[in-house]
Parts: C-alpha cells; sequence; structure tokens
C-alpha cells in the first residue's frame, strides 16, 4: 500500500522512520549520493522518504540584503534561508551576469535582532536567479 512522503534527517549514513500506519520505528541505511527512498514497513505501508544530508539545519528567512563585489559596486538580492555555515539568495535578473561560482563577495543584511551584519561568502551554485553561498571566515566546514 502507498503511503505518505516524510522529509529524512541523514545522521551517520542512516535515517529513522516510523511508519505512519502502525508506529513502527526502524533505521534504515542510506548510501551518500541518493536524495530519495522508499521505505517499506512489515505492516506493508510504504513511505517516499526525501533526504536531508545538511550537517546544520537551515532556516527560512526572507528579507532584503545588499551583496557588494570586490569593486565595490552593490546589488540589491533577497534572503531565502540562512544555516550556520550559509546563506541562500535571490538576486534580480538583471544582476546575474555580475556573479559566478567560487567568486567571493560580501553580503549585507539586517538579523532577526535588528543588528546590521555583514558576511563575506564565496558562491557554491547557481541555479536559474536562486544563489546558494558558504559564510568564510568560521572554521570553513565541508557542506
Amino acid at each position: 500500500m502507498r503511503g505518505r512522503s516524510q522529509i529524512c534527517n541523514v545522521k551517520d549514513n542512516r535515517i529513522r522512520i516510523t511508519c505512519p500506519r502502525c508506529g513502527k520505528k526502524k533505521y534504515v541505511a542510506i548510501v551518500s549520493d541518493i536524495r530519495k527512498k522508499t521505505i517499506r514497513c512489515v505492516c506493508g505501508m510504504s513511505t517516499l522518504c526525501t533526504l536531508n544530508h545538511r550537517r546544520y539545519p537551515r532556516e527560512s528567512t526572507c528579507g532584503k540584503a545588499l551583496i557588494i563585489m570586490e569593486n565595490g559596486t552593490e546589488c540589491p538580492v533577497y534572503l531565502c534561508d540562512i544555516s550556520l555555515v550559509g546563506i541562500g539568495f535571490i538576486i534580480p535578473h538583471q544582476y546575474l551576469h555580475a556573479v559566478s561560482t567560487r567568486q567571493e563577495i560580501s553580503i549585507k543584511f539586517r538579523s532577526l535582532a535588528g543588528a546590521m551584519v555583514r558576511r563575506k561568502v564565496r558562491i557554491m551554485s547557481i541555479i536559474s536567479n536562486r544563489i546558494g553561498s558558504q559564510i568564510l571566515g568560521i572554521g570553513q566546514p565541508h557542506l
């Protein structure tokens, strides 16, 4: 029988899943390069798991920010999410030509506490106008 879908956090190359029908819990080993896996319980219920391999939780956020290029040019962006090691944002299409992967820029935004924050980041991915960046200077953890 087909079940529901769940988001599962991968820890130590395994996930813990609870069957929505019978409540049985089990651990399942996970290979590091897969993003979705269907798990079948002994009661017959199947659950599609979307696997989250991130080491640090990502918080959704929204707000305006500015990115500052090395030449001093400023571009407005919109924050999407933030974690301990990265910031995701959307850049308007007209400024997309000004950024590239592996480029180091600064981003300036207002924190939830109201303070103005400026961080040096490295652009790690560009998908359409959505940019994922890694915060520099905090021990350089691997993503």
